[in-house]
């Protein structure tokens, strides 16, 4: 059996290091800081299922097979939004407690997971410790002010959901581990910030 390494590069073929550096720009647009090992380790991975036959130091990419696997790693990219053009969110002391214990649990779920799905992982992780950076920072600033409401920007927002969002995603598709929890109570946890964030502009 010839080595797929071997063949004639097909028209806009790319190596595994260029789709690597793709996937590691376009995360970097969406304020994604993920290390570039976790990302080859998932490509890798990706092709060797694919080509299981290839030897990944020699494999060209057809470009149609790249362009894949750089959208899907990247799923979600999208247009920013323009932010100055939406007012904060104001958030009860409830409400705010629910997004830290909800980030608090998104961290443990995916530190759990960390062997099976390093991207992902990466990605909820990196999520999380920014959420919970902004939302430390704008409890200070409501008791500064010595109110309770809690004002927090959409970029945060968006930064929570696709944080709550990932998790499940990892748990209902991705084959995460997290029986060592309650599962009826941790999706009703994630579920709940979704559609309680869904009511927030």
């Amino acid at each position: 059996m010839h080595r797929y390494g071997e063949q004639m590069d097909p028209p806009g073929a790319l190596s595994l290091g260029d789709v690597v550096e793709e996937i590691l720009r376009r995360l970097g647009e969406q304020n994604k800081v993920v290390p570039d090992y976790i990302v080859r380790d998932a490509v890798e991975a990706a092709l060797g299922r694919r080509f299981p036959e290839t030897a990944l130091s020699d494999i060209r990419i057809p470009a149609g097979i790249a362009g894949e696997l750089i959208d899907g790693f990247c799923a979600g990219a999208t247009a920013t939004e323009d932010d100055a053009a939406t007012m904060p969110a104001v958030l009860s002391g409830d409400e705010t407690g629910r997004l830290v214990t909800a980030l608090g649990l998104a961290v443990h779920v995916a530190a759990f997971n960390l062997d099976r799905d390093r991207l992902h992982v990466a990605q909820i992780l990196n999520g999380a410790a920014a959420a919970l950076v902004a939302l430390g920072a704008a409890e200070r600033a409501a008791h500064a002010d010595g109110t309770s409401a809690v004002l927090l920007s959409p970029a945060t927002l968006r930064t929570v959901r696709t944080t709550a969002a990932g998790v499940l995603q990892g748990i209902d598709h991705r084959g995460w581990q997290a029986r060592h929890l309650d599962q009826d109570a941790t999706h009703a946890l994630f579920t709940g910030v979704l559609t309680m964030l869904g009511a927030v502009p």
